[in-house]
């Protein structure tokens, strides 16, 4: 199976499968949507897409959809099913609107002006632990619930790994963003389990293919960061006074050195709101 990076801008955010089927996992960001329409176009060289396979519903991975529908309206989206009911929610839609047109504006480009709420539905929605066949290849999802609760991650023809976020975001330099955004638990829980299937690939989300030196220890490493990252996020919360402040100091110690055309602060200070209610819930023994 060819395996190709098409995220219209930078890297490791979108990528093609080529084996009997045509997939796309994930649909990156709408202001990227033309540089990455014209990757996969040139790659196909007129074949079809045939699926989009999405790891969750967040707007950095489904806006550039209507764009991906445009020109191959046949393509089919998979999805949890609980991504396929907050697609089509009005608050939800909003939301992915606003943030893209945000995530537009810092990169200074312009996003898909014929941009359509309605273009972001899931076609096919995936059971836990269910296999699809997407024109003869096999397509294994199971359920990577921490980062959101619609989370999937995809393992195809029981090679290729598509990970979900929950697993781990982190860039190329392997500077570690936690995403437990609903559940930190589980997020131990999706490595464990990820863990136990064997795949001669994976994909990981933000980052891209796991260097083959680096694949025996990969979970170890997913895990160990985790946990850094939780600690650091309670050591915060419990030495700084308000939640303002608090939320100020991640954004210092996380996100600092992001590029804003990735994620844009307002969307890095809802994750990590987030993640402390999600902190308080699971341990309020170790918070003051």
């Amino acid at each position: 199976m060819k395996i190709i990076d098409v995220t219209g801008v930078g890297e490791g955010a979108v990528f093609l499968l080529r084996g009997k089927a045509n997939i796309l996992f994930e649909a990156g960001m709408a202001y990227a949507a033309d540089a990455m329409i014209k990757k996969i176009r040139e790659e196909l060289d007129g074949q079809e897409l045939d699926a989009v396979l999405l790891s969750h519903s967040h707007y950095d991975h489904v806006a550039g959809l209507p764009a991906v529908r445009r020109e191959w309206p046949g393509v089919k989206v998979y999805a949890s099913e609980r991504a396929k009911e907050i697609l089509v929610k009005p608050g939800a839609l909003e939301t992915i609107r606003r943030l893209s047109r945000e995530a537009a504006e810092a990169s200074g480009l312009p996003w898909d002006s014929e941009y359509d709420d309605r273009d972001l539905k899931v076609d096919i929605a995936l059971k836990d632990g269910e296999t699809a066949d997407i024109r003869g290849d096999q397509v294994y999802a199971f359920e990577t619930i921490g980062h959101t609760k619609c989370s999937l991650s995809y393992v195809v023809n029981k090679e290729v790994m598509l990970c979900s976020e929950t697993v781990g975001v982190m860039n190329r330099k392997k500077e570690y963003m936690p995403s437990f955004l609903v559940d930190y638990r589980g997020v131990e829980e999706s490595i464990l389990r990820s863990e136990k299937i064997p795949v001669r690939e994976i994909i990981l989300n933000h980052y891209g293919l796991v260097d083959e030196e680096d694949m025996p220890g990969i979970w170890d490493f997913l895990l160990e960061t985790a946990r850094e990252s939780r600690d650091t996020m309670i050591r915060i919360m419990n030495e700084t006074d308000t939640d303002e402040e608090a939320l100020q100091e991640m954004e210092r110690v996380f996100h600092g050195k992001v590029d804003k055309k990735e994620q844009p602060d307002e969307a890095f200070f809802i994750n990590a709101a987030s993640m402390m209610r999600t902190l308080r819930r699971q341990y309020p023994e170790l918070l003051k």
